[in-house]
């Protein structure tokens, strides 16, 4: 089959393709005024160096920095580094940072945070980090502006791995004494950045308030003020942007259903496509007697209708023609791995794996965040089509939190429903769905699945410089991995932003949560 509903996108290190329905205006930026994003839930804390959590990085990422930032083209653009210089074999990497930066209560900023964050905070907490810190042999500080980073060899997606939602710099002298207890520490929930804007307050439940940082290291912001309006039901977060008390909805936070409501309204901007690859799964937990089978893992990619939950939770937008990392990438898309290929809705299919396996009926649940209408959505659909193969599926609704908690942590799930993004590589995001992890790391696989060849084909992948010559790798890896089916692979997303039209400077960045100090009214 071929892909048909799938623009590829080539990326060497972070080239992606997007597209928008705004004009292009010629205008003076100005100063002032308040930016209003809706998010649908609390976020858990305000420490993005111990999750990679989108909520607490949709808050976060604009009052922490990276050593760089990503363009909208995928290139990485100075941020606390003002350059850097590689070696021939690109294993030594050295960062001259900006000078004369504080942290926002005052303190300096220097290459020690950078070699804090790397060696202590990052590696132990953040899911993306820990793959890039596996090839990190050495870092040194020759002075306070200076980081020599060498690696034990090439790692290719090294730079676009150092950005604030997957590096994010922490400050040492507020956590170098509270590693023991971290997740408690202050700055968990009163964070102290080096980014455009500085926190002012968290009222649980109802928003968060960030302000301009008059001391930024860069051009100050053009906005007083960033606030976060936490609405978890989704007919209020539409009713709240229609009524302007928003003026922003991400499309992690925007139900696709209600696109035709906004498509041709003069008072909003709509921006569709793909910028970061964002994969929606369902983790398979190998740890129950029947699904540690992969013929019944197999029955259940047969017995899901993936065009179906597309159209009907997505609008259409979206694409199921994917293979075990998707089809974004061209690295890791192989026609001959397309699940539509090799596991073609087909319930007839499924009941025959599952009497290969032995299975006559099962009972089992599917654990899905209840703010999340398309993942609701998914589920029901599921529910509905296992049922007439003989698995009756339950959906338990767990609050992020409590998901966090049972599906990481204890591993206490059958299914659980998630969505992971994997920007400007898919060894960025999209390895750690699929490599042998330690038990308990949020946001990292939680499958329980190990397989030795394909941790060292993925690290073998992602050590090589050349693009063909990774495309091979990930070919052989991708075979092991369409027979074994780790996961329940659904779609890849399509994403969809609204905003008010008078908002001007938005998405600057690759991902669509950076670069808010660009962001400015027109009126």
């Amino acid at each position: 089959m071929k892909k048909n509903l799938k623009t590829i996108f080539i990326i060497t290190l972070a080239l992606v393709f997007a597209f928008s329905f705004g004009s292009v205006r010629a205008e003076t930026p100005q100063e002032g005024g308040d930016l209003v994003i809706g998010i649908g839930e609390n976020p858990d804390h305000l420490n993005p160096g111990i999750t990679t959590s989108y909520p607490v990085a949709a808050v976060t990422a604009n009052v922490y920095s990276g050593l760089i930032w990503r363009a909208e083209d995928g290139t990485p653009q100075p941020q606390l580094a003002e350059s850097w210089d590689v070696s021939e074999d690109n294993t030594v990497f050295t960062f001259h940072l900006k000078e004369d930066i504080t942290w926002h209560d005052g303190e300096a900023f220097t290459s020690e945070d950078v070699k804090f964050s790397f060696e202590e905070v990052l590696p132990e907490f953040h899911g993306r980090f820990q793959d890039v810190h596996e090839f990190i042999e050495d870092i040194e500080t020759p002075d306070d502006n200076t980081v020599v980073i060498t690696l034990t060899e090439a790692y290719a997606p090294f730079l676009v791995s150092l950005e604030v939602y997957d590096a994010p710099i922490m400050p040492k002298h507020l956590l170098e004494d509270e590693l023991d207890n971290i997740s408690e520490a202050d700055i968990t929930v009163e964070p102290v950045g080096t980014g455009p804007f500085q926190f002012v307050e968290w009222e649980r439940g109802d928003r968060i308030v960030l302000e301009r940082n008059e001391n930024y290291f860069d051009d100050n912001a053009y906005l007083d003020r960033v606030l976060f309006n936490i609405i978890p039901d989704s007919a209020s977060r539409i009713s709240a942007l229609e009524t302007g008390q928003i003026d922003y909805l991400w499309g992690f936070y925007f139900p696709r259903a209600e696109i035709p409501r906004f498509q041709d309204d003069p008072n909003f901007e709509m921006w569709q496509g793909v910028r970061i690859p964002a994969l929606w799964f369902a983790f398979i937990n190998f740890e129950h007697p029947e699904l540690s089978d992969p013929l019944v893992r197999q029955a259940l990619m047969h017995a899901t209708d993936r065009e179906l939950i597309i159209e009907l939770t997505q609008e259409g937008l979206g694409d199921y023609n994917v293979g075990p990392m998707g089809g974004a990438f061209d690295l890791t898309y192989f026609e001959e791995y397309d699940y539509s290929n090799l596991y073609p809705f087909d319930l007839d299919k499924a009941r025959e794996l599952l009497d290969e396996a032995g299975v006559d009926e099962l009972d089992i649940s599917v654990v899905v965040d209840p703010n999340r209408d398309d993942l609701m959505g998914a589920a029901e659909i599921m529910q509905d089509l296992y049922s007439q193969i003989g698995i009756n599926l339950s959906i338990d609704t767990q609050e992020r939190a409590v998901m966090i908690e049972n599906v990481y942590e204890n591993r206490d799930y059958d299914l659980s429903l998630q969505s992971f993004t994997s920007g400007g590589d898919p060894a960025v995001g999209y390895h750690r769905l699929y490599t042998t992890q330690e038990f308990g790391t949020p946001f990292v696989s939680a499958t329980g699945y190990s397989n030795l060849d394909v941790d060292r084909i993925l690290r073998e992948a992602a050590s090589i410089p050349f693009h063909d010559e990774r495309k091979e790798k990930y070919r052989e890896a991708m075979g092991i991995l369409s027979e074994d089916v780790p996961l329940l692979v659904l779609y890849e997303e399509e994403s969809v932003d609204v905003n008010d039209v008078n908002l001007r400077g938005l998405r600057q960045g690759l991902d669509v949560r950076s670069r808010l100090d660009k962001v400015w009214w027109a009126q």
